[in-house]
């Protein structure tokens, strides 16, 4: 159960600025492109329901969700969690 606890702590402390690397909050249209093309290729073409397992604060959760998918994104970080609400 310590390892669970430290590995929460450690998400927890890297929530504030973590959407500022490229590729976690996808906040250069390039590297957005990049990730919804690849998540093209490996999700299935019809809707389906979709759970984002370590979904850090939801840039991929939401990429999903724009192509009609429902996506229910999970962290083990309360932290990452309150900076992904926002983007619902």
């Amino acid at each position: 159960m310590h390892e669970l606890q430290d590995v929460e702590a450690y998400w927890s402390r890297q929530a504030a600025q973590f959407d500022e690397e490229p590729d976690h909050g996808l906040i250069h249209p390039e590297v957005r492109m990049a990730w919804a093309t690849q998540l093209a290729a490996w999700i299935p073409t019809e809707a389906v329901n979709i759970v984002d397992l370590g979904c850090g604060t939801g840039s991929l959760s939401i990429l999903l969700a724009e192509t009609g998918f429902h996506v229910i994104g999970i962290n083990l970080s309360p932290a990452m969690v309150t900076r992904a609400q926002p983007r619902q």
